[in-house]
Formats: structure tokens, sequence, C-alpha cells
């Protein structure tokens, strides 16, 4: 008995539906390889007019907020290299921000952060 249920599971999971796949077109950026997104991962982080922590703050972001990368430079501090992203509103370090492919898996781990 317990081997035909299994086997019934089996073969209904198995089966093709015929559902179609949808895409959300409202954000066209949100899939295209060329671009990264962060996700800001400490609760409070400053946003600096340049990759350096001596430059002016210009605006800070709350954990869990996703931004579009748009740039990225490696920088001396001290004895160590540390790497920056750039985005719209300035430049953050890189152990603030997880960086992920497209918008989607951005948006997925803001989910599992518990945040929004």
């Amino acid at each position: 008995m317990l081997a035909a249920l299994c086997v019934s599971v089996t073969v209904c999971g198995c089966v093709r539906q015929n559902v179609p796949v949808q895409f959300d077109s409202s954000d066209p950026l949100a899939l295209n390889p060329e671009i990264q997104w962060a996700v800001v991962t400490e609760p409070y982080v400053a946003c600096y007019q340049n990759a350096d922590y001596a430059s002016a703050v210009l605006t800070h972001f709350r954990k869990g907020e996703i931004l579009q990368v748009i740039g990225e430079k490696t920088v001396r501090i001290d004895d160590a290299k540390e790497i920056w992203f750039a985005f719209s509103d300035g430049w953050m370090p890189a152990s603030s921000v997880a960086v992920y492919a497209n918008k989607m898996r951005a948006k997925n781990a803001v989910r599992q952060m518990g945040v929004k």
C-alpha cells in the first residue's frame, strides 16, 4: 500500500502542467544580465560622495533597500584593499551590501532577511 502511494505521488509530480510562463515587464532592467543589484545589509549605512570614508556623506540607506550598482572601485585603506560600489546617490563599501546578478534575486534576499 505504501509503495503504491509513493509511486502515485512520484508519477503525479512528474506530469507536466501546461501553465504559461508570465514575465513581469514593468521593470525592464530587473533581469538585464549586465546590471547588478545591491541589497543594504547593515541597519543604517552612509553613502559617500567618493569611495573614501573621509568623503562627504550624501545620504543614508537602511537595511533591505535595493539599489542598482553603476560602478565598482578597489581602494587602498591603510594596508588593505577594499571594494566600494557606486550608486546613483554615491558610494558605499562592499561590506555594507550584498550584490546580486538581478533584481529578482535581490528582492528574494530582502524577503529572506525579513525586512519590508
